[in-house]
Formats: C-alpha cells, sequence, structure tokens
C-alpha cells in the first residue's frame, strides 16, 4: 500500500458521507452512470449552495462523459474472497444483562461479495433497531441537510482554499477539476476537505464492479423496510468536522500527492481490495493487520498526522463507544455498525467498551 495515501484511505473507509457522497443504494449501471454525473457535476452544486456570487462554466453531459475519469480498473481482478465474514462483537452489561453487537461494516463493496452470513442474519432479524455512523438513506432525500452538509465545507473565516494551500498544488487541483468537467471559482471558498474528499469519490467511481454502497447502506435499506428504527450515532456536524480535520500542511501534502496518483488506479484497487480481504476474513483491527502506516510521511508532518488521526478515528471512537454504552443501559435490542477501522487499535470501540467495565466477545 501506498504509504503517502493513508490519511486519505483512512477517509475512505471512516467515513459514511465519504461513501454518501458516490451515492446511494445498490448500483445497477445507469445508477452507477448517475452517480459519476453527480460527481462530475459537484462544482455546479456547490455553486447552488455557495453564499456568494460568481461565475459558472457550463460543461456538457457530453463533455463530462469523455473527460471524467479517464483509465478504470476491475475491482474483481484484486479480491479473492467471495464469502464475507465481517468482524462482529457481542457486548453484555454484567450488572443489567443487557447487550447489543457490533458490526465493523465497509462502506464500499466489491461487485461479486456474496451475502451475509447467516449469524449475522438472524442477529439482525431479532433486533429492534440498528444504529449507523449517520443515516446517509434519509441524507440522500433531504435537500435541507445536503445543503447543511455543502454549507459545512465552505471556510467560516471567509477565507478561500488559496490561503491555506501551496500555489503549486492549487494549480495542479484546479487544472484536475478542469479536465473532470470545468473549473468553478466558486470552489475557492470550499475548505481541504472538500476537496480530498472529492478526489476519494472520483478514484471508487473508478473501480469498476465496485459498489459505493456498502454494508451500512444494504442494512438501513433494509431496517426502513422492516420498520426497524435507525439511530444515527453522530451527528451530521461531526461527520463534517472530521472529513475537514486536515491541518493546512497536511492537507497540501495529501492533495499533492492524490493528484499525482490519480492515473495509479490499479494500485488503488489493490489498497481498496487488502483493506476488503481483512474485513471479510473477520479483521478486528484492520489498522494493525494491513500495510497502513504512515513510514513514507514527511516527519515535520507526523504531528499533523497524528492529530488528524485523533480527530477522525480516535475522539469519534469515544462518542461510538458512549452511544453504544448508552443503548445498553436503555435495554435497546440492537445491531450496532460503524465503518471496520473504528474497532482498531487500544482505541476502538470494542476495547474502550471493555475498559467501561462491559464484557466484549468477538463471535466472527
Amino acid at each position: 500500500m501506498k504509504k503517502t495515501r493513508t490519511a486519505a484511505l483512512i477517509m475512505a473507509f471512516a467515513m459514511a458521507l465519504s461513501a454518501a457522497s458516490c451515492g446511494g443504494k445498490k448500483e445497477t449501471a445507469s445508477d452507477k452512470e448517475s452517480a459519476k454525473e453527480t460527481t462530475a457535476e459537484v462544482t455546479t452544486e456547490a455553486s447552488a449552495a455557495a453564499p456568494t456570487e460568481g461565475t459558472t462554466e457550463d460543461t456538457s453531459e457530453e463533455e463530462l462523459a469523455e473527460n471524467m475519469f479517464g483509465s478504470t480498473a476491475d475491482i474483481n481482478d484484486f479480491v479473492k474472497t467471495t464469502d464475507i465474514n465481517p468482524p462482529l462483537w457481542k457486548v453484555t452489561d454484567p450488572d443489567s444483562g443487557n447487550s447489543i453487537y457490533l458490526l465493523g461494516t465497509m462502506h464500499v463493496l466489491p461487485e461479486k461479495a456474496k451475502d451475509y452470513p447467516e449469524k449475522l442474519m438472524d442477529i439482525y432479524n431479532n433486533c429492534e433497531a440498528i444504529a449507523v455512523e449517520y443515516d446517509t438513506v434519509a441524507l440522500m432525500s433531504d435537500a435541507n441537510a445536503m445543503a447543511e452538509m455543502t454549507q459545512g465545507f465552505i471556510y467560516k473565516d471567509g477565507s478561500k482554499v488559496t490561503e491555506h494551500i501551496s500555489d503549486e498544488t492549487y494549480q495542479k487541483l484546479k487544472d484536475y477539476f478542469n479536465s473532470v468537467g470545468g473549473y468553478n471559482e466558486m470552489l475557492d471558498m470550499y475548505n481541504t476537505g472538500f476537496f480530498i474528499n472529492q478526489l476519494n469519490s472520483i478514484m471508487l467511481l473508478r473501480l469498476e464492479n465496485l459498489e459505493t454502497s456498502g454494508t451500512d447502506t444494504y442494512f438501513m435499506e433494509l431496517a426502513k423496510k422492516d420498520n426497524k428504527e435507525v439511530i444515527s450515532i453522530e451527528t451530521l456536524d461531526t461527520q463534517v468536522k472530521a472529513l475537514s480535520a486536515y491541518s493546512d500542511d497536511l492537507a497540501d501534502y495529501v492533495l499533492s500527492d492524490s493528484l499525482d496518483e490519480m492515473d495509479n488506479i490499479d494500485e488503488y484497487a489493490e489498497d481498496i481490495a487488502e483493506i476488503y480481504e481483512l474485513w471479510a476474513n473477520g479483521s478486528g483491527d484492520i489498522l494493525f493487520d494491513s500495510d497502513m502506516d504512515t513510514d513514507d510521511i514527511p516527519e515535520d508532518l507526523k504531528d499533523d498526522y497524528d492529530d488528524y488521526k485523533k480527530t477522525m478515528l480516535n475522539d469519534r471512537n469515544k462518542g461510538m463507544a458512549e452511544k453504544a454504552s448508552e443503548l445498553l443501559k436503555d435495554g435497546k435490542n440492537c445491531l450496532f455498525m460503524v465503518g471496520a477501522l473504528h474497532y482498531s487499535e487500544d482505541v476502538g470501540v470494542d476495547n474502550l467498551l471493555e475498559g467501561m467495565g462491559y464484557t466484549v466477545e468477538k463471535i466472527a
């Protein structure tokens, strides 16, 4: 795995909204084309939500189709495991006997991944509610929430992205967005997290036979069909702030490196497949088991990366564990699911709950 892309990959696998920006439900071919068009037209959507005036460069759908992504890769060429056995834990309150189940999820999945195991489906069928990072299915049909999310990526002090990254990186970013559907000056008011998220979305959409709706979406749609309660563990504001957690120096580095690597689609597919394989085989600590380390991040950015990781994972894990504890105390019969990276290392949700006095048993 290319170590310099670690921060961006953590975003892709730790954030529900990162996957939501690629599309919602399980895609047909036409659905995925629609998701591609949505990503290409992000300049138009951003402009519509922006609070200031500016000019927009119009780009036809035909031009978007021709210029959008460039080369693609088939995720199936890199995936060996089709039977999935995602990481699963049972958490019990020794005082009350109340219990919930924790599931590690993947926000994107290879199309050929087979059905979820019977044990997991039995747990779902017997639960009264599911808890997810954020109800992105509801988000995608809520224009006000979508506008709130978009506004969350705008610099609150009125500054522009040009004041937060180098001239060289900005020019690369501007050139790239021109190449995939037209640059818009109004984009300059959006923060670096917005751009990193868009680059991740574009890379994911360049992977053939990859469903940009993953485990969370599958169970959310099933729960809504079955009239089960869907609980959002985090607020929209928490998700957006986590997506924007980069220092200026780290963001400049991640953006520049990501733009340099946009043509290395096979390597990106291999990275995605590596994490998928670990998840499908039940890894309870993907950060430890994978090659996702920081060896190649410049020494002067290591502290910035640690701060980013703290906001993206560690602090959010604490909030997730507190929410799980609340559900346990309330006696909620619940399937609690967050991205699999949130169970990594000593600060994983499972370990935090154990430290709070709950009995935590890994059952898959």
